[in-house]
């Protein structure tokens, strides 16, 4: 059989994404691969198909015994030979495992690293399998070797042994999070011969981010969950006892919670876990204890209640939302009295090199809860992948915009800093404006003119404003683990002058933490239900029958046959056989009940993997009609209880794609006024422009302007159906494929 016959058959799906067959056809030629791919890229396929097509057994090497677990489910029930060995098993049953190799009855045998060699304790696996042929070693979680990593662990040290023992079987080294400098650490301690690399993209293109202010952080996370009841969802906390705490209000409030971290006992950690994977609870409270491999794929929502360590941690545990590519959102709420926290927590005692790594990584996710633009862009640039200014899917390039005159806040800043000698960062500051009793404030700083100018205002405003000041070039910070505040030209040019300091800030709307719900939602509910039943009698998680994405394929087209259930994804053969008829039952029920017809014939199109661009919705379509039936931006935001912005963004969508004339919506001579300025600036970024401009021109047509400027870098719009109720539309294979007619 070929990779792409295995994909049908036993997983379910018609097309490879990313880089995954060049990757598989690598391994498959006997070469040592080395592969970064995002989280929910579909890393796994990479090794588990080679596994099924070459002779012998798989060895993967894994850090967790939650991912082990979760992985050998999903295989089995696929009807794939899998099995782990891990301290979760007797002896008795370790050496089941063991003897069911040596029969050549198991493809893949996940373990932790140290199992691979001896120690004090156990002999060699590889030592109890000399006559077994060993096809491949996968390296999961790769990024667990190198100290440069954010999730250094030195029992993975011992994988540089691996070569030596097994010179001729290739290897293939995963990971979803490593910069340059953890790649190339890798590659050298695991000395591979020649690797192929395979770098995809990061880009997450189904996660939402959203950073907030932690002031009432509880209240406002309590409402956010009322928004998204029945929704699986993943909320991280720094400590133990949070974790505890939080969980107890959430339950006390009516939320299904339950918290996670290191310190429980194991039976009960175990049991928490099992509960979440099995949606029997809603919500995890937890540490970063817990997920790293988690494999739950119907996560609907990651928030960070404190800021993580770092960018590829803060990357990992986001990812863990929407891995069956359908929207989610990453939410974190962030102080800047976080980072002093985290400071205590970054520096390793007798390693001041490892100290300084991870002091350099807090900045940088400093700075990104910071930002005043796109998000998106930030984590992509930290990963070396270039994109653009405007990303269209996170808090900053979803908010309206406006600018603020902050002059008189914006002196009493430059002030400070000038009699401070720029030698203290943001928190000393805003500590001196407010006029701080606090032993740290040096004596002599308590008699400059600056002091106790500010305590009208709270920290959190003083953040902003200074945050502000940093991306409008009036300040700028200083790199290292404590960075400084310093005057810029332009700053000292406006203290000496007393000038106006123009910052911007932004609102987002309430909609912006929710997304439209799918077409069919009572039968999406009805096959929950009947995933549940599944799965609770093979004893997995629901997600492992069936993903969220595909319980919404077929709420669209509506299968009545095995046949048409195979055009689904994630139907392969074995899966059709042991839940088809329990699926199928139930679709038909809803049809007869609704009047309606199997839309099946609709699915079989041509797959053209999704890009990173655009693309069309249904919202965007009605917001499209309304806009053609003459009413104004204004009017349509008025009756589709929309921000303002959220219209203005459809509407540039259109201008974009040809099917709004810039003419209809801007003066030709504004149009070229914007254009002359966005050419002069040689960048596309809102706010620069709209300084450059000045109070005549608007953020809006400044997008208008952009997007007619980028006219033709859309793909061609999704093909949409009407179904009976007016206005009542669906969309093909919402995130994770584009279908085009053939």
């Amino acid at each position: 059989m070929t990779p792409l016959e295995i994909l049908k058959k036993q997983f379910g799906y018609d097309a490879f994404r990313l880089n995954q067959e060049d990757i598989i056809n690598s391994v498959l030629a006997g070469k040592d691969t080395f592969v970064l791919i995002p989280t929910g890229g579909g890393k796994s396929l990479c090794y588990q198909i080679p596994a099924l097509l070459l002779e012998g057994v798989t060895l993967v090497v894994s850090p967790l015994i939650a991912l082990m677990k979760d992985q050998v489910d999903a295989l089995r029930v696929n009807g794939i030979a899998a099995a782990y060995l891990n301290s979760t098993l007797t002896f008795q049953q370790q050496e089941k495992v063991i003897a069911l190799v040596r029969q050549n009855k198991i493809k893949l045998l996940y373990l932790a690293p140290e199992r691979l060699f001896a120690n004090e304790n156990r002999g060699s696996l590889l030592d109890q399998l000399p006559d077994v042929k060993i096809s491949l070693i996968a390296i999961d979680e790769a990024h667990c070797i190198s100290q440069w990593g954010h999730d250094f662990r030195p029992d993975y040290l011992i994988l540089a042994r691996v070569k030596k023992s097994l010179p001729k079987v290739p290897v293939i080294a995963l990971t979803a999070t490593a910069d340059k400098l953890t790649r190339k650490d890798i590659l050298e301690k695991l000395e591979l011969d020649n690797p192929n690399v395979f770098t995809t993209s990061f880009n997450r293109a189904n996660i939402r981010y959203i950073i907030e202010d932690k002031m009432n952080s509880v209240d406002r996370l309590m409402n956010f969950l009322s928004q998204h009841k029945d929704e699986s969802g993943i909320i991280y906390c720094l400590s133990r006892r949070s974790t505890e705490t939080l969980a107890e209000d959430l339950r006390m409030a009516g939320f299904n919670a339950l918290p996670y971290h290191a310190g429980m006992d194991t039976q009960t950690r175990i049991s928490h876990q099992d509960k979440f994977l099995k949606d029997e609870v809603k919500l995890i409270v937890a540490t970063i204890a817990f997920g790293m491999g988690i494999d739950k794929s119907n996560v609907r929502f990651v928030v960070h209640m404190d800021i993580p360590k770092n960018i590829e941690g803060y990357y990992q545990e986001t990812g863990r939302a929407g891995r069956d590519g359908l929207d989610s959102i990453a939410l974190m709420f962030y102080s800047r009295g976080d980072i002093s926290k985290m400071k205590r927590f970054a520096i390793i005692e007798g390693n001041p090199e490892q100290t300084a790594i991870s002091l350099r990584k807090l900045d940088q996710i400093a700075r990104f809860a910071e930002l005043e633009a796109c998000r998106r862009k930030f984590l992509l640039n930290y990963f070396d992948e270039a994109t653009g200014d405007y990303c269209g899917n996170c808090d900053i390039c979803l908010r309206d915009l406006e600018t603020y005159d902050a002059t008189t806040e914006g002196r009493k800043v430059l002030k400070a800093v000038s009699e401070l000698s720029e030698k203290f960062g943001a928190g000393y500051i805003i500590d001196v404006l407010w006029g701080s009793t606090s032993n740290r404030i040096q004596p002599e700083h308590k008699r400059i003119t600056s002091y106790a100018t500010g305590n009208a205002m709270s920290k959190t405003q003083w953040q902003g404003i200074i945050a502000g000041m940093v991306t409008q070039n009036f300040l700028e910070k200083t790199k290292g683990a404590y960075p400084i505040l310093k005057l810029t030209e332009k700053g000292l040019a406006a203290l000496e002058s007393n000038s106006a300091i123009i910052l911007t800030r932004g609102r987002l709307e309430n909609e912006a933490l929710n997304f439209d719900k799918a077409a069919n939602l009572p039968l999406v509910e009805e096959l929950k239900a009947v995933r549940r039943k599944l799965a609770a009698i093979d004893g997995v998680p629901p997600f492992v029958v069936l993903s969220d994405a595909s319980l919404e394929e077929l709420a669209t087209y509506l299968p009545l046959t095995r046949e048409q259930l195979l055009n689904i994804s994630g139907f392969g053969e074995t899966k059709v056989r042991k839940f088809g008829d329990a699926f199928l039952t139930a679709i038909a029920s809803y049809c007869n009940a609704a009047g309606l017809e199997s839309k099946i014939h609709l699915k079989e199109r041509k797959i053209v993997k999704r890009s990173n661009v655009d693309h069309d919705t249904s919202t965007k379509q009605v917001t499209l009609k309304l806009f053609q039936d003459g009413l104004r931006p204004e009017e349509i935001a008025v009756k589709r209880k929309l921000s303002i912005s959220t219209i203005e963004g459809h509407l540039a969508f259109y201008i974009k794609t040809g099917k709004i004339s810039i003419q209809q919506v801007l003066q030709e001579n504004k149009i070229i006024t914007i254009e002359k300025v966005v050419n002069d600036l040689g960048s596309q970024t809102l706010t620069p422009i709209k300084l450059a401009l000045g109070e005549a021109y608007s953020f809006s047509e400044i997008r208008y302007v952009i997007a007619h400027m980028q006219r033709g870098t859309v793909e061609e719009p999704l093909v949409y159906y009407g179904h009976q109720s007016p206005g009542d539309v669906v969309y093909e294979d919402k995130a994770i494929y584009q279908i085009s007619t053939v």
